[in-house]
């Protein structure tokens, strides 16, 4: 029997965006620093914003059930892979961007794949 390993790819839905919410319950100090929420299947991405120095960070933590290996890739919007990373055995990472912008996180976890498109540095 032939089985398929091609990877899942799906992706993440918005589920919360810091933003939206009240300036009395956000806690910002950067201008265009923000937290989200993403949802695929059971697994919850929560993402941040944050200014470290004069240098952007992107900061994930991957929630789910059982923790897998994984990794989690900072994509160009034409592509072109800027930065990867894997995730710590908590399911945390943090990828550094290399200018304001629009770009795709993807992450890998073991066969599955989701990507978060438009993830805005600005």
């Amino acid at each position: 029997m032939i089985t398929d390993k091609t990877p899942t790819r799906r992706g993440a839905i918005l589920v919360m965006d810091s933003r939206s919410a009240l300036p009395a319950v956000r806690n910002h100090s950067l201008s265009g620093s923000w937290s989200k929420l993403y949802k695929v299947d059971n697994h919850y991405l929560d993402l941040s914003l944050k200014l470290e120095g004069a240098e952007p960070l992107l900061i994930g933590k991957l929630v789910t059930a059982a923790q897998v290996g994984g990794s989690a890739r900072l994509m160009a919007c034409d592509g072109g892979l800027l930065q990867e990373v894997e995730l710590s055995a908590s399911g945390m990472f943090r990828l550094p961007v290399p200018a304001a912008g629009v770009y795709h996180l993807e992450m890998s976890l073991g066969e599955q794949q989701f990507v978060v498109r438009s993830v805005d540095v600005y």
